[in-house]
C-alpha cells in the first residue's frame, strides 16, 4: 500500500518508498532547469517503486516531450492501462493521469485543463507547472503561458525551494506577452538563484530578441556559456545566438554556429531539427546556398516524419524538403496530416498548418505569387501551431522575401515597415532582404 510522502517543494505524493521519491524530485528539478537527465531519473524511480504513479506518469510526459510517433507509443503502453478512479492515491496523482492520459488521447488542451485543476489543488506542485506552461506553449495560447504561472506565483516565497524556477517560468510567460522589463526582472532574480537554470538563460535570450538588443544578447550568451552549454537545450540557445547575427547581417557567424555547435553533432531529435530547419531556411532568405546542408538534414528528417504528431514539427520539415529539392516529402505531409484524425494537432493543422505548409513549400519551389497568397493574413493565427514569437518570425521574413521576389516591392516594403515598427533594429536586415530577393 502507498504511503503519503512530500516532495521537496512541499506536496503530497503517493509511494511505497522515500528513496524513489527523492529521485523523481531530483527528475522535475532537471525537467525545469532543462539540465541533466530527467528520463533516466523518471526511469530509476519508477523501476525502485512501482507504486510511485507519478514516476510513471513524468515517464510518459517525458516520452510526449519528443512529438515523435515512437514518443506517443511509448507514452501510451506507459498510461494507457491506468485507471485513474482506481488508484489507492490522491487528488495529486488523478489529475496527472487524467491530463497525462488526455495528452495521449491528442486533446492537449484538456490535458492543461486538468494541469490547471491540479494547480488549484496544490498550487505548488512544479511538475504540473511546468508541463502546463509547456503545453500552453505547444497550444501557441501566450495569455495562458504567462497567466498559469501568474496566478501560482505568489504561492513561492522568494525563500522557498523552487522560488528561481517559477521566477524564470514566469520570465518567459511575460516575454511572450510582451512585459518585456517585467520579464528581466524575473529571469534576473531566476538566475541569481541559480546561473545553470538553462529555461531562465532562455527567456533571456528571448527578451533580448524582442528588444532587438543583439550585441547584448551575444554578450549576454558569451558571458553564461558555462552554465547552459552542456544541456540537452543548448542548441536552441545556439540558434538564439544566430539569429542575433542575422539581424546584424552577420551571416558568416551565422553559418559557422549552424556547422558547428548547432549541426556539428547530427542529432536527430525534433527540438534539434527545428532549431536547424528554421536557421537554414532564413539563411536561404538571405541568399545563402544552403542545399548541401538540407539535404544532409533531410536524410534525419526522413527517420521523422510519418504519423502526424505536431503540426510545428511537420512545417518545419516541409522547410527542410523544399530546401533540399524534396517536394514529395512535402506532398506526403499535407496529405497525411488533412488524412488525420481529430485532437489538438488536427485543429491546429486546420487553422494554420495547411497555409504555412503549402505558402513554405511553394516558396522552395519558386512560386513567389502563390506562396505570398497563402501566406496572406496567416501571422494573426499562426500562434495555432504553437512555438515562440521568435520562432513564428520566420513567417513574417518569408512573406517579406515573397512579396520581393513576386515583384511588388512596395509590398515588401510596407510589411518591412511594420516589422521596423515593434523592432527599430531590423530596418537593416530586412533592406538586405528585399535586396536579395528582388534580385532573384
Amino acid at each position: 500500500m502507498a504511503h503519503a510522502f512530500t516532495d521537496r517543494w512541499g506536496c503530497p505524493v503517493f509511494a511505497g518508498r522515500q528513496q524513489a521519491v527523492l529521485l523523481l524530485d531530483e527528475a522535475v528539478e532537471q525537467l525545469v532547469s532543462l539540465s541533466g537527465e530527467p528520463s533516466a531519473l523518471a526511469d530509476e524511480a519508477a523501476a525502485l517503486d512501482p507504486q510511485l504513479v507519478l514516476a510513471r506518469v513524468m515517464q510518459a510526459y517525458l516520452a510526449l516531450y519528443a512529438s515523435s510517433a515512437p514518443g506517443l507509443e511509448r507514452a501510451r503502453a506507459l498510461v494507457g492501462d491506468l485507471d485513474p478512479w482506481a488508484l489507492d492515491t490522491g487528488e495529486r496523482e488523478l489529475l496527472h493521469v487524467l491530463a497525462v492520459q488526455s495528452w495521449v488521447n491528442g486533446e492537449w488542451e484538456q490535458a492543461a485543463s486538468f494541469l490547471e485543476r491540479a494547480l488549484l489543488h496544490e498550487s505548488r506542485d512544479l511538475l504540473a507547472l511546468k508541463v502546463a506552461q509547456d503545453l500552453y506553449f505547444f497550444i501557441g495560447t501566450q495569455q495562458d503561458l504567462r497567466d498559469v504561472v501568474e496566478r501560482t506565483f505568489g504561492a513561492w516565497p522568494s525563500d522557498h525551494p523552487g522560488y528561481g524556477y517559477v521566477s524564470g517560468m514566469y520570465a518567459f510567460g511575460l516575454e511572450e506577452n510582451g512585459q518585456y522589463e517585467a520579464a528581466e526582472v524575473q529571469a534576473r532574480r531566476a538566475l541569481e538563484e541559480n546561473p545553470c537554470d538553462v529555461w531562465a538563460v532562455h527567456a533571456t535570450a528571448h527578451i533580448f530578441e524582442m528588444e532587438g538588443a543583439q550585441r547584448l544578447g551575444i554578450a549576454f550568451l558569451d558571458h553564461s556559456v558555462g552554465n547552459w552549454s552542456s544541456s540537452y537545450f543548448a542548441t536552441h540557445n545556439w540558434w538564439h545566438r544566430a539569429l542575433y547575427h542575422l539581424e546584424l547581417r552577420e551571416v558568416d557567424e551565422a553559418l559557422a554556429l549552424y556547422d558547428g555547435p548547432i549541426r556539428g553533432t547530427r542529432s536527430s531529435e525534433w527540438l534539434d531539427v527545428d532549431d536547424a530547419a528554421s536557421l537554414l531556411w532564413r539563411l536561404h532568405l538571405f541568399g545563402v546556398d544552403v542545399g548541401d546542408r538540407a539535404r544532409t538534414l533531410m536524410e534525419d528528417v526522413e527517420g521523422l516524419v510519418g504519423e502526424p504528431v505536431s503540426v510545428f514539427n511537420d512545417w518545419h520539415a516541409v522547410m527542410v524538403a523544399g530546401l533540399a529539392g524534396a517536394p514529395e516529402v512535402s506532398e506526403r505531409l499535407i496529405l497525411a496530416n488533412r488524412s488525420a484524425g481529430g485532437g489538438t494537432n488536427r485543429r491546429a493543422f486546420e487553422a494554420a498548418g495547411l497555409q504555412l505548409f503549402e505558402g513554405f513549400a511553394a516558396f522552395a519551389a519558386g512560386d513567389a505569387v502563390h506562396a505570398l497568397h497563402r501566406l496572406s493574413e496567416i501571422e494573426p493565427k499562426a500562434h495555432v501551431v504553437g512555438g515562440s514569437h521568435a520562432q513564428r518570425d520566420v513567417i513574417g521574413l518569408t512573406r517579406i522575401a515573397a512579396a520581393a521576389r513576386s515583384g511588388d516591392v512596395p509590398l515588401s516594403e510596407a510589411l518591412l515597415a511594420t516589422r521596423v515598427e515593434r523592432k527599430p533594429s531590423a530596418k537593416a536586415a530586412g533592406l538586405e532582404l528585399i535586396r536579395t530577393n528582388s534580385d532573384w
